[in-house]
């Protein structure tokens, strides 16, 4: 079997050969790695450093995961922040010579955009616990980050309320993807926007064939083409019926 090899030396690793998440615990987040094909990593010392680099808007960090002898499965997320980074697994010498000479790499990806599943907004759309009373929830479009849904602080568990919440998700989680696509058709080159780009991307998979207007076409043909993509993502995840039999079991109950 052949391996990749950089001409700096530095081996190759496939994306593929691991699993990484970033999993919410309680007010805190925790970052997973499972290292799905262990032949790839033979070829390494023991005590060789296994770190993931995330990367996003400008923020870095760097998360431990022990050596390659003896991994870590499961590690503190520091920058809550980070809604969809970029990430890189490194293999780092520890060896007194070669100190943070690095021995192996993965290509970068961005943890969430690409492993999307199709119609599904979680990674481009972030949640993030705010103090904004008297308002249960407020969207902060910025310019250089995928959308923040803040939540009120006060709600108990809110990462999960936004998740699991046939309300909110059927009645609000709708009116947030108008508001996103509004602003994202309003400019004159969204594509350019890395973080509009992956929502245009996200819609491609949502309704295929039918690419978002541009900003220089009629009021009426944007308006026309959110309503069906709205419509595209509330038939795709059955919301009107989720709601409903919410309802119904309240009302039995």
């Amino acid at each position: 079997m052949r391996r990749t090899i950089r001409l700096t030396g530095r081996k190759q690793l496939p994306i593929s050969c691991i699993n990484v998440h970033v999993r919410d615990v309680g007010e805190g987040r925790v970052v997973t790695l499972d290292i799905v094909d262990h032949q790839k990593f033979s070829g390494f010392p023991k005590d060789a450093r296994l770190t993931l680099r995330l990367t996003e808007n400008k923020q870095m960090e760097l998360v431990d995961f022990g050596t390659i002898g003896s991994p870590k499965l499961m590690t503190d997320l520091q920058n809550t922040a980070l809604g969809d980074p970029s990430c890189q697994l490194r293999v780092a010498s520890t060896n007194a010579d070669h100190l943070g000479l690095l021995l192996g790499s993965t290509k970068n990806w961005r943890l969430n955009s690409d492993r999307q599943a199709s119609g599904n907004v979680r990674g481009i759309l972030r949640f993030q616990p705010m103090p904004i009373a008297p308002r249960a929830w407020k969207l902060d479009i910025q310019e250089s980050a995928h959308p923040v849904v803040q939540i009120d602080d006060r709600i108990p568990d809110p990462r999960n309320w936004v998740r699991t919440d046939p309300v909110f998700i059927a009645a609000v989680l709708p009116s947030i993807l108008q508001l996103v696509f509004e602003d994202i058709l309003s400019k004159p080159s969204p594509a350019d926007i890395e973080w509009m780009n992956d929502w245009i991307r996200w819609a491609d998979s949502l309704m295929p064939g039918y690419p978002p207007p541009t900003v220089a076409d009629d009021f009426n043909e944007r308006r026309d083409w959110i309503e069906r993509m709205v419509d595209s993502f509330c038939l795709r995840h059955n919301l009107s019926d989720r709601i409903i039999d919410d309802l119904e079991r309240e009302v039995a109950a």
